[in-house]
């Protein structure tokens, strides 16, 4: 004895239209991700001379540059942040400060932050700084995103590393940001071919 289900006409009409609806939102947000990527790569076309010059006068990877302005801003030159870090690699007034005694060649002013040559070249000089003090990549995106002294104080505390080696990040929001740097320093060595 076989069953059949009789599926009422008003339900099926429902259920049509639901699929349809459901259609319709998917093709929405498929053209929606489109625009947002194809905006994305507009903006990382327009800073991409300033990166090359900065990564050639610090010696940085142009892949980790362009990883570090996504993670911080998605290329927006004029993000800002409600702790007031400016710009596309969100620099911060006092570590703009730290950054002038740097640079021997210049003295920005906060409002220099919000233009995109001279923010990359801030940045890069702070991830060159970073990565000279902490010779690990790892260590350099999280004394980037969490400060150089939180840094300093984990790899002091033998519950978070072990001989100079952080085994924990304890910030959630900082090994988030690790690791969207990392990934997003894979996508462009393989989108630029560069390392």
């Amino acid at each position: 004895m076989s069953m059949k289900t009789k599926v009422s006409r008003p339900f099926a009409i429902f259920l049509s239209a639901f699929l349809i609806f459901l259609l319709i939102a998917a093709l929405a947000l498929s053209l929606a991700e489109r625009s947002v990527k194809k905006r994305r790569d507009e903006r990382e076309a327009a800073v991409m001379n300033a990166v090359l010059s900065s990564c050639a006068e610090f010696q940085l990877p142009p892949a980790l540059l362009l990883a570090v302005i996504r993670a911080e801003s998605d290329f927006r030159a004029n993000a800002s942040s409600s702790a007031g870090a400016l710009g596309l690699m969100q620099i911060l007034p006092e570590t703009l400060t730290f950054i002038d005694t740097l640079l021997s060649d210049a003295c920005y002013a906060e409002k220099d932050l919000l233009s995109p040559e001279i923010n990359i070249r801030c940045g890069a000089c702070y991830l060159d700084y970073l990565q000279k003090s902490f010779d690990d990549l790892t260590l350099v995106l999280c004394a980037y995103n969490a400060g150089e002294g939180r840094v300093r104080t984990w790899l002091s505390d033998p519950t978070l590393s072990k001989d100079g080696v952080l085994l924990k990040i304890p910030f959630p929001e900082t090994q988030n940001y690790v690791n969207r740097v990392y990934a997003f320093f894979e996508e462009y060595t393989v989108k630029y071919n560069l390392k």
